[in-house]
């Protein structure tokens, strides 16, 4: 008897009042990601600017990423491999009146996910709720980020 990967999801989404090229600078330099967003550390981001390949360290858990899919200011996709995980975090991105709605969905698999499947999908789902509103803070807030050294 062998043992089956694990599978899980979580998607939300969040109105921003800020516009899609705001949203998008925040998610798309990858090597400033730990300005707004204390649960992530980037270790490693090739080009440094516009990476498609970068190393992080989220939960404990070192992944190292590529970019799959890109369209600036509108979509990003990843996909990361970390210690018995293989996941996908994609980004949909709507211009709605003056702000953008974003739309997020996380998808992971792995044996390293079966130790405590109910846990670890509720701190899926709670991570991708903290990664939204700390994009919104960063986007809403009148400090710049992305400019900032």
């Amino acid at each position: 008897m062998s043992l089956q990967p694990c599978r899980m999801e979580a998607s939300d989404e969040l109105f921003i009042a800020a516009p899609p090229h705001r949203v998008w600078n925040l998610l798309r330099h990858i090597e400033r990601w730990h300005q707004w967003n204390l649960a992530v550390r980037v270790l490693k981001a090739q080009p440094m600017i516009n990476p498609m390949r970068f190393c992080w360290k989220a939960s404990g858990i070192r992944f190292h990423s590529e970019i799959v899919a890109e369209r600036p200011t509108r979509t990003l996709q990843w996909k990361s491999v970390g210690r018995g995980i293989v996941a996908r975090r994609s980004w949909i991105l709507l211009p709605e009146g003056s702000g953008t709605r974003v739309i997020t969905h996380a998808e992971a698999e792995g044996l390293a996910l079966c130790i405590r499947p109910e846990a670890t999908q509720r701190l899926l789902r709670l991570r991708t709720h903290q990664l939204l509103a700390a994009l919104r803070h960063a986007a809403e807030s009148t400090r710049d980020p992305i400019r900032a050294n």
